[in-house]
């Protein structure tokens, strides 16, 4: 008798750890326009790798270092001056002023 209630023991705890570990990936999916951060910027420089902008229009933070590495889709050539929309991953690099990953730059004058 005692065997079977720590037999059904066992199984019932083995069965509720099982069950909190199994996870539904499709449950997950994450679309990064809607986590994004947009704003608008006036870029101040630019290098191969990425643009320092001036941020117009967030109030927490002026100035941002936008990577172009691994960006596609850039359908105008990125100059000082130029005004931009910019969507960034909500990820933010731990530095001054904080560097950013892109997913998208448009164009706005």
């Amino acid at each position: 008798m005692k065997k079977r209630i720590g037999l059904s023991l066992i199984v019932l705890l083995a069965f509720g750890l099982l069950t909190g570990c199994a996870s539904d990936s499709s449950t997950e999916t994450t679309d990064l326009a809607v986590d994004g951060i947009s704003f608008t910027a006036e870029i101040d420089e630019v290098s191969d790798t990425e643009l320092l902008v001036t941020v117009l229009d967030d109030e927490n933070y002026d100035q941002a270092r936008i990577n172009l590495d691994g960006l596609e889709g850039l359908d105008f050539e990125p100059e000082v001056g130029q005004t931009i929309a910019v969507t960034v991953k909500n990820q933010m690099g731990m530095s001054m002023p904080p560097f950013m990953n892109p997913i998208s730059i448009e164009l706005k004058k």
